[in-house]
């Protein structure tokens, strides 16, 4: 029983919203009653007086031997007399009262009063609807009589792949006792929802007849018998849509591969082959002839293929053509390209359910996808997530180069053959669109790429140059800001242009105020408007960017800046969008934990720069202790717990000035003995372009072989690391690579591989590499 206490039961203002809702429930309930009883009736009759009132019977369970209730009926605001109506007494500590109303607000008391009994939190009790119910330890519940099937189910609308069923609720049943409803089609659940009232099935198969029973479930989560079932017969297939999600997968002087999925809507049968369409990429698709036709069926298990791929062999080096795919609910045997094929097309024809035999001649075949594009050239490999390649990373940019007086994309023209030969296969380039400040961080027209780094046409210049030198241009996504380009109405910088948006497209809560929008997802920044991703334009427009840059600009991979200051998901979703290209995100923490809880966000698609790292290395560089560079057996960091997604470096555009990270990384010495640690261990290493070009010959010659010796061993992201000294002085390990095996050391004290065969590769100040094996 709940403690005395001496105070009178508060005005709760937090139940006042609750009053008004049950009140308008309450005369809503009571007009469709009136309304529902005239229409039966012919007349105006009213409703009898003991349906308009209700009754409320309340158990009460406790400890007081003279307990009251002290209500008042919702709506009126006029209380009990105190202490109220006293409860009659059922023996062994419970008791009853009997209240005419349907909702009340109330708390119960001793009988003094000298103690109160309220509901969690201080609050009044609320009861919204007539009945029985029971208050015991502080928990109100309504007895609710076993739930009712819904009556009339009833299918609206039929078509060959869709039922739309509706019901009416059950008969002597209140509607505030429903807590929803459940379909069953064929025996099995196919929807549990809330009170609506209708539901359409999707996806089902043309001119078959399907079992369909509704049950109710009451808001204790009691679900009823099921309805009567009721048959309902499709209609005959139609055609089925477009594939979906074409690409190029693959290219090569002598090939070009595709691939796609199936059609989202499959036109009431199943889909069993396709067809492939190919015109020259300066003819109109529609004059496209049929080059190909395959197998969409597992013949075997008669399950259709979720995953289609077909290689077109008949292209000429250097060509282009244009694709297009439609899908085909049963072949004949003259689609046949072989042999074979006729045979599996026979023995799918013989298996074919009703639905695939219904279908109409002129429905056999559905429209063809949207045409893509494809070059018979040697493909980019481009790194993937996971993969064991010996991936190296180089930010191609610095805080000053957007000043380069011949223009910054020609430089890196000129440094495209330096870098292949080095083994740098992945290079991080300045962001591309036109900006606001001179460095590319605050973007206004995302599809205008003249920069201060250069024209539009010089960039193109310098990717085409890295595809051919087999390295993958990663572009540095900038879209949790934007900046506009003109002045609204009212003087505000809220005119965004190319692509088009207007005060709607920013945080409400961003700091200028002008924001029109969603508050922001992530965390606001001050120095430019917060673009609100939870805007549908916003989302379809970030991704079509990026899809513009991989496709169009040729772009492999992204760097995502700032993703501290828009959703996670929101991120995951454009990284998809644009087929999973490998992706990396300045998320700048230093807590490995919280690094891992973004990763877990972006469902494992985005690597994160490994900032923990980065902090770890550089003390104990600087303090020639190399301790915490062991955690437990395991390297710090998220090169530690999850290589596949740690990118390590010692410098970026961002470190090598601002003081809160205490300046640059260190002497050419340090930067040297910290570059020779990342480039032998697992994770993808990241070179500053300041460190690889501008601390004079000595620095390159050593990056430059530290490199080379990574990628003849095969050190990748998940190369296996074993540490044998982490104490201060001396830092040791053996990495294992696909080629062969490092031996590394850094410290001032002495140490050197077992075994024999090792042969001594690169050293510098406090650092030795040996390796063994290699190609």
């Amino acid at each position: 029983s709940p403690k005395p206490g001496t105070q009178d039961p508060p005005n709760d203002p937090a139940l006042a919203h609750a009053r008004r809702k049950v009140a308008a429930m309450q005369s809503r309930a009571a007009l469709v009653r009136k309304a529902s009883h005239s229409l039966l009736t012919g007349g105006d009759e009213q409703p009898s007086q003991q349906d308009e009132i209700g009754v409320i019977d309340l158990t009460y369970h406790t400890g007081w031997s003279k307990p009251c209730i002290h209500y008042c009926e919702v709506g009126t605001e006029v209380w009990t007399a105190m202490p109220g109506l006293a409860f009659t007494g059922a023996g062994s500590g419970i008791f009853s009262a009997v209240i005419k109303g349907k909702s009340i607000e109330f708390v119960c008391n001793d009988g003094v009063p000298s103690g109160w009994d309220k509901a969690p939190g201080n609050r009044n009790y609320l009861i919204n609807n007539p009945g029985k119910w029971t208050l015991k330890n502080g928990k109100l519940e309504q007895h609710l009589s076993p739930p009712k099937p819904p009556t009339l189910v009833v299918a609206t609308e039929v078509g060959s792949t869709t039922v739309c069923l509706s019901w009416n609720p059950p008969e002597g049943m209140a509607l505030t006792e429903i807590g929803g409803y459940c379909v069953y089609r064929n025996g099995s659940s196919v929807y549990r929802g809330d009170t609506t009232l209708q539901w359409v099935d999707k996806g089902l198969k043309g001119n078959l007849e399907y079992s369909y029973e509704v049950s109710t479930i009451n808001v204790q989560g009691a679900e009823s018998d099921k309805c009567l079932n009721m048959l309902v017969k499709t209609n005959v297939p139609g055609k089925p849509g477009p594939p979906v999600w074409l690409k190029v997968a693959g290219t090569s002087q002598q090939s070009i591969e595709l691939t796609w999925k199936p059609p989202m809507d499959l036109g009431g049968a199943s889909v069993t082959a396709y067809n492939i369409y190919r015109s020259l990429s300066t003819k109109d698709e529609s004059a496209a002839d049929c080059v190909g036709t395959i197998i969409g069926r597992d013949v075997t298990t008669g399950k259709d293929l979720d995953g289609l791929e077909w290689k077109d062999t008949d292209v000429r080096s250097g060509e282009s053509y244009i694709y297009q795919v439609s899908a085909v609910h049963l072949p004949d045997s003259t689609m046949a390209r072989s042999t074979s094929q006729a045979v599996l097309m026979e023995e799918i024809r013989r298996k074919a359910s009703n639905s695939l035999l219904s279908v109409e001649d002129g429905e056999n075949e559905g429209p063809r996808s949207e045409g893509i594009s494809g070059k018979a050239v040697d493909m980019l490999r481009v790194p993937r997530m996971g993969d064991t390649e010996p991936h190296i990373l180089l930010q191609a940019f610095d805080w000053e180069s957007c000043y380069n007086k011949n223009g910054w994309y020609k430089a890196l023209l000129s440094s495209v053959a330096n870098m292949k030969e080095a083994g740098i296969d992945m290079v991080w380039m300045p962001p591309p669109s036109q900006s606001v400040d001179d460095r590319g961080y605050l973007p206004g027209e995302w599809y205008n790429l003249n920069s201060k780094y250069g024209t539009e046409a010089e960039l193109r210049a310098v990717i085409k140059e890295m595809h051919g030198a087999g390295i993958t241009p990663v572009a540095d996504v900038v879209i949790n800001h934007r900046c506009g380009q003109k002045q609204d109405n009212k003087g505000k910088w809220t005119v965004f242009k190319n692509p088009d948006w207007e005060s709607w497209a920013i945080c409400r809560n961003d700091g200028s105020g002008d924001g029109q929008g969603a508050d922001s997802t992530g965390m606001n920044i001050e120095y430019a408007p917060d673009i609100d991703h939870t805007n549908k334009k916003i989302q379809e427009d970030s991704k079509a960017f990026i899809k513009w840059l991989m496709e169009d600009v040729g772009f492999r991979s992204l760097r995502l800046d700032f993703v501290l200051g828009y959703g996670a998901w929101f991120q995951e979703q454009y990284v998809r969008s644009a087929g999973s290209p490998y992706s990396v995100a300045e998320y700048w923490h230093g807590d490995v934990q919280v690094l891992r809880n973004y990763i877990t966000a972006t469902k494992g698609l985005v690597a994160v720069y490994d900032f923990p790292v980065y902090y770890t290395l550089k003390n104990c560089i600087h303090s020639n202790d190399f301790s915490g560079l062991n955690c437990g057996g395991k390297l710090p960091g998220i090169m530690g717990c999850d290589p596949v997604r740690s990118v390590t470096f010692i410098e970026n555009h961002d470190t090598c000035h601002l003081a809160v990270v205490g300046g640059k990384f260190g002497d050419n010495n340090q930067v040297c003995r910290a570059y020779a640690f990342l480039l032998t261990h697992c994770g993808i290493p990241s070179i500053f372009w300041s460190d690889w070009a501008d601390r004079g010959a000595d620095v390159s010659k050593q990056l430059k072989a530290l490199c080379q010796i990574r990628k003849s061993i095969g050190v990748h992201a998940t190369s296996r690391v074993n540490i044998s000294a982490s104490q201060g002085g001396l830092y040791a390990a053996n990495i294992e690579g696909n080629h062969g095996s490092i031996a590394f050391k850094m410290g001032g004290n002495n140490w050197g591989p077992n075994g024999s065969g090792w042969e001594k590769k690169a050293s510098g100040h406090d650092y030795c590499v040996w390796t063994k094996g290699g190609k």
